[in-house]
């Protein structure tokens, strides 16, 4: 009798995979090669991350050295991953000294010189302490791209490590394969701006570039005519606030225009410098900018209180969830490329299923007239123990949602 209760509970849990209304809807999950999909391997580019950091060093120096009265102070990232100083007031040396011993002691100091009366120090970060922020890259990359996904709503994704600076991802059943792309491989990087109102964007576009400034793009698409329209905005280097405070993006309804925006809040730290900058700066233009992309530079009316902002930008609702998805998610440490991608349709692992049960009955009813007629009630015996065992196993894997073993595996093109 308990045998016959435990396969009883095993045909419960196979039905559903035959048809899926039945309770308790759990079926055997099939794999990329069977029920199609895509297969990506992505390269972290963990330099980045480095100049990142030193970029964000460069920023807290400059602040400090300011707010230290410090002025006379030329100080920029160069090759990449290396900051340099140049200090033209000799009576501020030591202070600057003092500031860089007591302040950013994981410096690691390359060159010092003298130029007349100027002081040129030239400063990275230990090699080891750099290895150490690629590596982190990689396994914030990782856990990144794989809260995206399950944002996204991909089932049973298989993401993992491959080799020092590589993930790989495989989303079986995806049909959007462009827009999980897109949701991946998206850096993120979420900043607030001002933009240089003092200058001319018409000079910058001829080559007159602002020291501390850059041109950054807003890119529109016309919905009558479809033709991208892209307008130049000249942009302050300087982030003023990053997404790195973000707490929640969601998808909110226009009620005046009825358009999709990503509504944005902070946390109690974020809110205050939200705060400060708005109150700083009234009647100026802060341009929102994700990717190096504006997607709007709204004029500051007057202080905002509450940590609350959004985004807007022609959205359509699929564009404005994704955005709110990545955003969520929080931004890739340094960006990834994709240097392997194949897809494999469902036509083929329908295929490889339909093969695989043909070839499995056929050598199945072989195997059981061999055992019946060679080893009689034995072989009758061993039949049913073969049966309920191939029973158990496939109610197993749909109970616990694992992946059904493969009867040909067609590859991936």
């Amino acid at each position: 009798m308990a045998t016959l209760g435990v396969m009883a509970i095993a045909v419960v849990y196979l039905i559903p995979s035959f048809n899926p209304n039945w309770w308790p809807k759990k079926r055997i999950n099939l794999g990329l090669d069977l029920q199609g999909g895509m297969h990506l391997v992505l390269e972290v580019d963990a330099q980045k991350a480095v100049e990142s950091t030193m970029e964000r060093i460069l920023q807290e120096l400059r602040e400090l050295l300011w707010k230290e009265g410090i002025r006379q102070v030329v100080a920029e990232r160069v090759g990449g991953d290396k900051i340099s100083i140049r200090i033209e007031d000799p009576k501020r040396v030591a202070d600057f000294e003092k500031v860089l011993d007591k302040e950013f002691k994981e410096l690691r100091i390359l060159e010092k010189s003298t130029q007349g009366d100027v002081l040129v120090v030239q400063m990275d970060l230990p090699d080891k302490e750099k290895e150490n922020i690629r590596k982190l890259a990689v396994g914030q990359a990782l856990e990144t791209i794989r809260n995206r996904i399950d944002q996204f709503g991909v089932s049973e994704p298989d993401i993992r490590r491959q080799g020092e600076r590589r993930i790989l991802i495989q989303l079986p059943g995806i049909k959007e394969t462009q827009r999980a792309k897109d949701l991946i491989g998206k850096t993120a990087l979420l900043e607030f701006k001002l933009l240089d109102e003092t200058h001319a964007v018409e000079d910058a576009l001829k080559g007159s570039m602002v020291p501390g400034a850059e041109i950054l793009y807003q890119t529109q698409t016309d919905p009558k005519t479809q033709r991208t329209l892209k307008t130049p905005y000249l942009v302050k280097k300087r982030s003023l606030l990053t997404g790195a405070y973000l707490t929640e993006a969601r998808v909110e309804i226009d009620s005046q225009y009825n358009e999709p925006h990503v509504s944005l809040s902070f946390d109690k730290k974020g809110a205050r410098i939200f705060e400060r900058i708005t109150e700083e700066n009234v009647k100026k233009r802060l341009a929102i900018v994700l990717d190096q992309n504006v997607y709007s530079a709204p004029v500051i009316q007057e202080k905002i209180s509450g940590g609350q902002a959004r985004i807007t930008g022609n959205f359509t609702l699929e564009e404005a969830r994704d955005l709110a998805i990545i955003l969520r998610a929080g931004a890739l440490p340094a960006p990834v490329e994709i240097i392997e991608e194949r897809t494999v349709g469902p036509s083929l692992g329908t295929d490889s299923i339909r093969k695989g049960l043909l070839y499995g009955v056929i050598i199945g009813i072989l195997v059981v007239l061999f055992m019946a007629v060679y080893y009689k009630v034995s072989g009758v015996i061993a039949n049913l123990a073969l049966i309920v065992n191939i029973f158990l196993i496939a109610a197993g894997l749909a109970g616990f949602r694992q992946h059904s073993p493969s009867p040909a595996s067609p590859g991936l093109s």
